[in-house]
């Protein structure tokens, strides 16, 4: 696991990977601004009050802006990674994995669809677990929060993050039976991942650490499959 992410880090200065966080970084900040800016457009509607309403609007709009960044993000930037997937990977098997043969053809379109598809199941999750964190909150246990949180997204990011990675070298039924019979590894990859995806500045590049990261870790658990 460390293995991984130290050679994940060890070859972010790579020049193969620059374009690919160049578009990371841009892509998730828009995804970001974008977010932001349909909260103030929608709750300005309501900024008719007038004095210390509108004050406190303007503070819920920037508290929702902040948690639905937060929610929001791994699920973007899985549709982020999946512009320069092929791309990125290509990079880590070749300085990696130099004896690998040329990975499995997927169509653009089949990875943007996947992609579209988990940003949904990622918002539509997080939001159905915005009542529990709020009463966790209420309740004065908070500290359960960040438990559910990364222990849903972790469950998420790792699942669709690996099968992402592993649909390049095995046939669908074969990375689901890799991805079951490692499921404990898997999910710890993925909570290593959300919680990349949650770190200021860093989480710009998540995508691209992200996917290098689970490509070692998907050739670390196909190989352990195969003594």
């Amino acid at each position: 696991m460390f293995s991984a992410l130290s050679a994940t880090i060890g070859q972010m200065t790579d020049p193969r990977l620059r374009n690919p966080i160049i578009i990371s970084v841009v892509g998730s900040i828009m995804a970001i601004l974008l977010l932001g800016a349909a909260v103030w457009y929608v709750l300005d509607w309501f900024s008719f009050f007038g004095g210390w309403l509108d004050d406190a609007a303007a503070w819920v709009a920037s508290l929702i802006v902040v948690i639905l960044g937060v929610l929001f993000f791994p699920g973007a930037a899985n549709i982020i990674s999946g512009l320069f997937l092929d791309s990125v990977c290509k990079a880590v098997e070749t300085k990696h994995y130099p004896a690998l043969g040329p990975a499995r053809p997927q169509p653009f379109t089949e990875t943007v669809l996947e992609s579209l598809k988990f940003l949904g199941i990622t918002v539509l999750i997080n939001v159905l677990l915005l009542p529990i964190y709020a009463l966790a909150f209420f309740l004065l246990v908070p500290f359960i929060n960040p438990v559910i949180f990364y222990s849903a997204n972790g469950y998420l990011l790792g699942r669709e993050f690996f099968e992402m990675v592993a649909l390049r070298r095995l046939s669908p039924a074969e990375t689901k039976e890799l991805r079951k019979r490692k499921a404990g590894s898997v999910f710890i990859s993925g909570v290593l991942i959300a919680a990349v995806m949650t770190i200021p500045i860093v989480n710009f590049a998540g995508p691209v650490i992200a996917t290098a990261f689970m490509l070692h870790r998907f050739e670390r658990l196909r190989s352990d499959m195969k003594k």
